[in-house]
């Protein structure tokens, strides 16, 4: 049994180095309402006033962006999200973003969750190897997994499944019903046993009514991204585990 070594205290010494070295501090006090207004208006501010209002104005940006992590895309959309908040257009503000704080910051506030899924795929992935072929869009679907993106890697990991399976019997089906005759035509070939055709048609049936769930707004968890990774590399190890029956081998030809 393999032992997990997690240092659940680098995380808070990596984000105290980027506390000393951040051209902003994540937690600026906030200054007083008349100086806001006055920065705001443009009106002639002491250098380290101007500094106190600006810290204050990046600092609540970088919360936003932190607290609201995959909505927000880059640091400008928090920018234009604190306007709403402090004034009526913070975008006319010309603060300039370190972009490499936002993201160091992201980046180590994520650092211990990363690594703990980091550790559950890597299981997934060590009793299930992909075959070579498609070893580069299985390791995209894990890197979504690991950094949230769990529709994405859904959607990356159902595709594996099809063209694995398309590439298998040598056809691309079309139409209503597709999946479920994919799953069918893999076991009347032979590639599989009727065990896995089942796997095979939970695994289709699954991934599209969650990636229909997340187009609507319901995005799927965690665990059921783990699950789908982990049911996908079963049905992948046994479509690479033999070669092609002879009737498809005599159909490529």
């Amino acid at each position: 049994m393999s032992t997990e070594t997690i240092s659940l205290d680098l995380a808070d010494i990596l984000r105290e180095r980027i506390d000393q070295c951040a051209k902003f501090k994540r937690d600026a006090e906030r200054p007083p309402k008349e100086l806001l207004n006055a920065y705001v208006d443009g009106l002639k501010l002491s250098e380290d006033d101007t500094r106190r209002v600006e810290s204050f104005f990046l600092a609540s940006c970088l919360k936003l962006f932190l607290d609201w992590k995959e909505q927000l895309v880059i640091p400008d959309d928090a920018k234009g999200r604190g306007a709403t908040l402090y004034v009526e257009d913070l975008g006319d503000l010309e603060l300039t973003f370190a972009y490499q704080d936002f993201y160091a910051y992201q980046f180590v506030d994520r650092l211990d969750d990363i690594v703990r899924r980091a550790f559950k795929v890597r299981n997934v992935f060590a009793k299930h190897r992909p075959a070579p072929g498609v070893l580069s869009l299985c390791r995209e679907a894990y890197q979504c997994y690991l950094n949230v993106f769990h529709t994405a890697s859904i959607a990356t990991i159902r595709s594996v499944v099809e063209m694995s399976l398309e590439d298998r019997l040598g056809n691309n089906l079309v139409g209503p019903g597709k999946y479920r005759a994919l799953a069918e035509a893999g076991e009347k070939a032979g590639l599989y046993s009727a065990r896995i055709a089942r796997r095979v048609v939970d695994f289709f049936r699954r991934t599209n009514s969650l990636i229909h769930r997340a187009s609507r707004g319901t995005g799927p968890t965690e665990h059921t991204n783990l699950e789908l990774l982990g049911l996908a590399q079963e049905v992948l190890e046994a479509l690479v585990s033999q070669e092609p029956p002879p009737a498809l081998q005599q159909r490529r030809r």
